[in-house]
C-alpha cells in the first residue's frame, strides 16, 4: 500500500492486528500496533481492541491487563468490546476475584454492558456459586434502566432457588414482569412450585 502511495489508515492497521491476532502472533500484533505513531497515527479504542484481544487469545491476560490499565492513563475509553474481551479472558483463566475486580470498576464508571457481556457474566457468576454476584449485577442493571435478557434471569433465578434464596428469584422475576418482559415457563414452575 505504501509502495503504491497509498497510506494505511488506523482501521487497516487494526485489522492487520486483529487478524495477527487470530493467527495468534501476538510478536506480530505487538509490531503492527507499535508502528501506529510512526506512519502519523493515533491508536483508537479500536486498535486497543485489537491488541487486547490478541493478548487474550494467547492467554496472556496479565499483559491485557496493563493494557487496559494503559488504555485508561492515556485517556482512550473502554467499551463494550474492551469489557467482553477482559472479562471473557479472565474467565478463562478461572480468576473469581479478577472477574469481581473488574466488575467493580466498571460499575464505578457507570458503564452499562451489553447483553452478551451481561449473560456471560450472569453465567459466571451462577456457575461459581456466587448467586450474589448475580444478584448485584442484576440490580446494577435495573438501576440503570435495563432489564437484563430472559436467559440471564434463568441463571439467576435457578442460582438462586438451588442456594435457598426463592424470594430474590421471585422479586427478580416479578421485576422481569413489571418491565413488560416474560419469565420462562422454567422459571414459572420451579417458582410455582415454591409458592404453591
Amino acid at each position: 500500500m505504501e509502495g503504491v502511495n497509498c497510506l494505511p489508515t488506523i482501521e487497516t492497521i487494526t485489522t492487520l492486528i486483529h487478524a495477527a491476532g487470530v493467527a495468534r502472533n501476538i510478536a506480530k500484533a505487538r509490531e503492527l500496533f507499535e508502528e501506529i505513531p510512526m506512519k502519523n497515527l493515533w491508536p483508537d479504542t479500536g486498535a486497543y481492541n485489537a491488541l487486547l484481544n490478541s493478548l487474550v487469545r494467547c492467554r496472556d491476560v496479565e499483559s491485557a491487563t496493563s493494557l487496559m490499565d494503559e488504555m485508561e492513563e492515556k485517556g482512550i475509553g473502554h467499551d463494550n468490546i474492551t469489557y467482553h474481551t477482559m472479562f471473557f479472558g479472565l474467565m478463562k483463566s478461572k480468576n473469581l476475584d479478577s472477574v469481581s475486580e473488574l466488575f467493580d470498576k466498571m460499575t464505578k464508571k457507570n458503564f452499562v454492558p451489553k447483553t452478551r457481556t451481561v449473560v456471560m457474566l450472569m453465567k459466571f457468576f451462577c456457575a461459581n456459586r456466587q448467586p450474589d454476584l448475580g444478584l448485584n449485577l442484576w440490580g446494577y442493571m435495573l438501576e440503570r434502566g435495563h432489564c437484563p435478557h430472559g436467559h440471564a434471569l434463568d441463571l439467576l433465578a435457578t442460582s438462586l432457588y438451588s442456594h435457598g434464596k426463592v424470594q430474590e428469584a421471585f422479586e427478580c422475576s416479578k421485576q422481569m414482569l413489571e418491565r413488560e418482559r416474560h419469565v420462562s415457563e422454567a422459571v414459572f414452575r420451579m417458582l410455582e412450585r415454591f409458592l404453591l
